[in-house]
C-alpha cells in the first residue's frame, strides 16, 4: 500500500478496535441485548437481564426520550461488535489484495470498474473509513 493507503488502513483498524474495546467493556457490565421501555413517553434503557441501566452515581435510572432510548437500544454492544466484525470482513476483501471495485469516472458516476492493486486505496475502504469519522481534515 502507498503511504496514504497504509495510513487509512492503520487509522481504520484503530477506530474499529476502539469501538470493539468499548462495546466489550459495556457488554461485560451491562449485557446485551438492550431494549427500550417506552412507558409514559420517556425511554428507560434496559439490559438483557431486565435491569435498567443506571447513571454514574447509581442514584436513578437513566431515562431519556423515547427516540434516544430506541436509538441506544439499537446500538447495544452486540450490535456494535457485529458491525465491527462485518467491517473487518469488508476490509479483508477490499485492502491489500488485487480486486475490482466500482470507481467514479470523470463525471463523478460510479459506473466504471477499476482494478485496485496493492498501491491503490479502494473506494470501499474510503467509505468505511468515512463511516468511522475519517474526514478530509484528518487525512
Amino acid at each position: 500500500m502507498t503511504a496514504q493507503g497504509g495510513d487509512i488502513l492503520a487509522w481504520l483498524d484503530r477506530a474499529i478496535s476502539e469501538r470493539e474495546r468499548v462495546a466489550q467493556a459495556a457488554d461485560a457490565t451491562d449485557p446485551s441485548p438492550w431494549t427500550a421501555d417506552l412507558a409514559e413517553g420517556t425511554g428507560l434503557l434496559v439490559r438483557a437481564d431486565g435491569e435498567p441501566l443506571w447513571d454514574c452515581e447509581n442514584s436513578s435510572a437513566l431515562c431519556m426520550t423515547a427516540a434516544a432510548s430506541v436509538h441506544a437500544a439499537l446500538h447495544d454492544p452486540e450490535s456494535v461488535l457485529r458491525r465491527c466484525a462485518a467491517d473487518r470482513k469488508l476490509l479483508e476483501l477490499h485492502s491489500g489484495r488485487c480486486h475490482s471495485c466500482p470507481a467514479k469516472d470523470e463525471s463523478g458516476y460510479l459506473d466504471e470498474w477499476t482494478q485496485f492493486d496493492y498501491g491503490d486505496v479502494c473506494p470501499v475502504v474510503e467509505l468505511l473509513a468515512d463511516s468511522y469519522g475519517w474526514t478530509e481534515g484528518k487525512r
